[in-house]
């Protein structure tokens, strides 16, 4: 081959791989689609103020409807790294799906980004195929968008929220028949246990393996866990409420129900065979899991609580 065959040949290369790149960056943005919640006047578009109409309390959200609050540069920042993100996320939302075997994931996701939601939430599922990114809330907690810890972090945020979107698919499947409190504890842990085994970081799990500080996390949370389902076997509604406040709310490393759930998920010594089983079990599968990855004293309390929670649900004689 001469100077000029080898030249036209790379030209010819080059031209391939730009076009098999935008081709498959075209499928990723049909796939997951990128929708701004905001006018340029500041004022919220009909599908942001929807969405935010299901968090907020009326009055907060008639108000945000009526607050002119355009995107600062800030957000505009982490705007534009979600759009960035696209073409990886088109590849991770096959993974998330996976261990969901029997249901269809959606076709399309449409990732809804505004402000204003001021509910504490920087990520949220709306439907089967909404999520909802606060821009303001995603400065307010992690700063700059142009951190590198940034860029991996919201794809951590994106596969949260796209399993959340996999378990309602696979709850309209299986539905799970919410009877007593402890039913209901039992749903939250599954759907957050398994959203949060996709936000850890390197900080609680390396190689398999559970780091320190997810150890020391552990020995606090794992207590409380077993407690808070001996107590919730019989509790009351107004009962419940205080006792599952903060099972998947509140600071990261205090949430009893989802943290421990996720961790033991991350270190299972097959971790995809264990997620798959997870997910296939149900709500149910928090029982298994909690009896083979508790010490058996905490393990031991938790049986009781699920041996004697039906008694709870039998009407007065």
């Amino acid at each position: 081959m001469n100077a000029i065959d080898a030249a036209r040949a790379t030209r010819t290369s080059c031209l391939l791989l730009l076009l098999a790149a935008t081709t498959g960056d075209a499928r990723a943005e049909e796939a997951i689609r990128i929708m701004v919640g905001v006018a340029d006047s500041g004022v919220p578009t009909p599908q942001w103020s929807a969405m935010l109409r299901e968090r907020l309390p009326r009055a907060r959200a008639e108000e945000a409807a009526r607050t002119r609050r355009p995107l600062g540069d800030a957000e505009r920042g982490w705007l534009k790294l979600i759009r960035a993100r696209v073409p990886l996320w088109d590849r991770d939302r096959q993974a998330v799906a996976r261990p969901y075997a029997g249901v269809s994931p959606p076709p399309s996701v449409t990732v809804v980004v505004g402000n204003q939601a001021a509910a504490g939430d920087d990520a949220f599922t709306h439907d089967a195929t909404t999520i909802g990114f606060d821009l303001g809330e995603l400065h307010s907690a992690y700063g700059d968008a142009t951190r590198p810890e940034n860029a991996v972090r919201i794809d951590r945020f994106f596969r949260h929220e796209y399993a959340h979107l996999m378990q309602r698919a696979w709850l309209s499947a299986h539905p799970w028949a919410a009877e007593s409190a402890l039913d209901t504890a039992l749903l939250e842990i599954w759907k957050e246990g398994l959203g949060n085994y996709h936000s850890l970081s390197g900080r609680w799990a390396e190689n398999g393996a559970a780091t320190q500080v997810a150890k020391d996390t552990l020995a606090v949370l794992e207590p409380r866990f077993a407690a808070r389902m001996a107590a919730l076997a019989c509790a009351t509604p107004a009962q419940a409420a205080a006792l599952t406040a903060d099972l998947s709310r509140g600071p990261f490393d205090r949430k009893w129900g989802a943290l421990p759930v996720a961790l033991w998920l991350a270190t299972e010594p097959d971790a995809d065979e264990a997620l798959r089983a997870f997910v296939q079990a149900g709500p149910s599968g928090v029982w298994d899991l909690a009896a083979r990855r508790l010490g058996a004293p905490l393990a031991a309390v938790v049986a009781e609580a699920k041996a004697g929670a039906p008694a709870c649900r039998l009407p007065p004689a």
